[in-house]
């Protein structure tokens, strides 16, 4: 290369590229994009181990970059590096392999709230703030959460009613995704939470999304995902835990935030139906009356 591109440039090349590159490519270019501090900390077998794939497939992406050989794109990293705060989710990984004493649960415990501080590092307080005025004041709201990522949409889904009306969980019980994707208008924003490996439905939300003109705030486990293009604001969250399956606990955290903070951005509006759907609550029956505090 004739001059070495700020790691800026390069990471907004990868995401721009990432999905014609081949898989195996685009994991590691993935890994790259989220944890540019490893590239500096740790060997290249170390980071393909990270990332699932072969220490040959990173001197292949680097290639395909454009770069000489592993040691040149390393050296993009080197001269951007800037001490911070190790990853949250490092620690929670090296904690629990230096114990081995403890239980799953305990592990898995440690993990989940490894994971919330990762969120609460990863997400600067502007792009909340900004993903919660686009939500607080689109027309209506999407929530597209598909299979494990269902639980954190459906909390998301359930806080942003009593917020403001207008809220619909796409591909919900008695409707499906192809009809509710068709309602999309420019007036409208979707919130999407995933975490590899992606549904198909992804690329349906973002063929709609662009074809649309709606917002889109995406949630994911990493700035590279299908939907990273047409997102206005992309937030992270950490899918890692010791368990047999990825955790979606720092997911529910981030939902809750942003639910929290569109009621600072709706406040009265907001407030006042709370209030209403609350004494609906009471006056059905739903809450138990010696409950309830006056």
């Amino acid at each position: 290369m004739t001059e070495a591109p700020t790691l800026e440039a390069l990471s907004q090349r990868m995401i721009a590229e990432i999905d014609a590159l081949p898989r195996r490519l685009a994991d590691g270019a993935r890994y790259l994009i989220d944890h540019p501090d490893d590239v500096v900390l740790l060997s290249m077998r170390e980071i393909a181990t990270r990332a699932g794939i072969a220490p040959a497939t990173l001197v292949r992406l680097a290639r395909t970059l454009g770069f000489a050989d592993w040691s040149e794109l390393r050296a993009v990293y080197a001269n951007s590096f800037r001490t911070g705060p190790a990853r949250y989710a490092d620690k929670a990984v090296a904690a629990v392999q230096q114990d081995k004493g403890a239980g799953l649960l305990s592990e898995t415990f440690r993990a989940q709230e490894a994971s919330l501080a990762f969120a609460l590092e990863s997400n600067a307080l502007e792009d909340i703030t900004a993903a919660a005025r686009t939500l607080a004041h689109a027309e209506r709201i999407y929530v597209a959460a598909f299979m494990s990522c269902r639980g954190p949409g459906l909390t998301f889904t359930y806080l942003c009613k009593m917020l403001r009306p207008n809220v619909e969980f796409l591909g919900s019980e008695g409707s499906s995704l192809v009809a509710d994707l068709s309602m999309l208008t420019e007036r409208d924003a979707v919130l999407s939470i995933n975490f590899q490996p992606y549904a198909r439905e992804i690329d349906m939300v973002a063929d709609a999304v662009a074809k649309s003109g709606a917002s889109l705030i995406s949630l994911a486990d990493s700035r590279a995902t299908p939907l990273q293009p047409h997102a206005s604001t992309c937030l992270l969250f950490s899918a890692e835990s010791p368990s047999f399956f990825p955790s979606v606990i720092s997911a529910v955290g981030v939902v809750e935030g942003l639910a929290a903070a569109m009621l600072t951005e709706l406040q009265d509006t907001a407030m006042e139906r709370i209030g209403h759907i609350e004494e609906q609550l009471y006056t059905s029956g739903s809450y138990h009356a010696h409950r309830r505090a006056r």
